[in-house]
């Protein structure tokens, strides 16, 4: 008799530990994935995206466009406070106040685990804001972590869209960027690898080591040389406005 009772106490605790976990994969589904490339993702969740806000009839709310599976648990959560946020006029998904826009998209970042794709306006220079939406691998596909909305190149809310530290890397740079160009290599989010190209103007300033600024000659500038960059990002890369050397 004693034996059949941890029997059934140990049948009873099997029990309870499967509805657990079953409750667990519920409250905690997986993220589902895409094998699609990243760019194809993003516009695939941006076009209905945009045909929603330009509807007459629905918007992407309604529309259920955030239950789309690729979309990342915590990006999900801020997109729902979003909609929330009715004295924001700016569309967090397209970081921009207008819908009568066509889409552009470049890649800015590409490495094995992580992509980051820039979502402009097309056409239309008055529209400076821009997205940034960060895609992260999981298994064999890949998911939409976040969006990020920045005032792109001619911003008033900050001076610079983009603030990095990393190193200047110009014939090395691997494939698929030009390596006629300088590019920066930094970390983000503690993860090494990003890149994104660099553009330099005839008033871009340069401080060199001993703390002395002039405009910038590029002739001058080291393979994986230490840099300090303030820039504003573009639909290109980043539009250097200071470049400064450190150890």
């Amino acid at each position: 008799m004693k034996k059949r009772n941890i029997i059934i106490s140990i049948a009873g605790l099997v029990i309870i530990v499967g509805a657990i976990i079953a409750l667990m994969f519920v409250a905690f589904p997986k993220q589902e994935v895409s094998q699609s490339d990243p760019v194809d993702i993003v516009l695939d969740f941006y076009t209905p995206w945009l045909e929603a806000k330009q509807s007459e009839t629905t918007d992407p709310y309604t529309a259920g466009l955030l239950d789309e599976p690729f979309l990342g648990k915590e990006l999900r959560s801020k997109l729902k406070k979003a909609q929330k946020d009715i004295e924001n006029p700016i569309d967090p998904v397209l970081c921009q106040e207008r819908s009568d826009i066509k889409l552009s998209t470049r890649s800015v970042s590409v490495q094995e685990e992580s992509v980051q794709i820039l979502v402009t306006a097309r056409g239309d220079k008055s529209l400076t804001g821009q997205a940034l939406i960060i895609l992260n691998r999981l298994n064999d596909g890949w998911y939409i972590y976040d969006i990020t909305c920045s005032p792109g190149e001619f911003g008033i809310d900050r001076e610079f869209s983009f603030e990095q530290v990393g190193f200047l890397l110009k014939q090395s740079i691997p494939k698929p960027y030009n390596p006629e160009n300088w590019h920066l290599v930094f970390k983000q989010d503690e993860q090494d690898g990003h890149v994104v190209p660099l553009f330099f103007a005839e008033d871009t300033m340069c401080t060199d080591l001993k703390g002395r600024e002039s405009v910038c000659s590029t002739e001058s500038f080291g393979e994986a040389s230490k840099v300090s960059i303030k820039a504003q990002m573009t639909e290109a890369g980043a539009q250097v406005k200071k470049l400064e050397f450190v150890k």
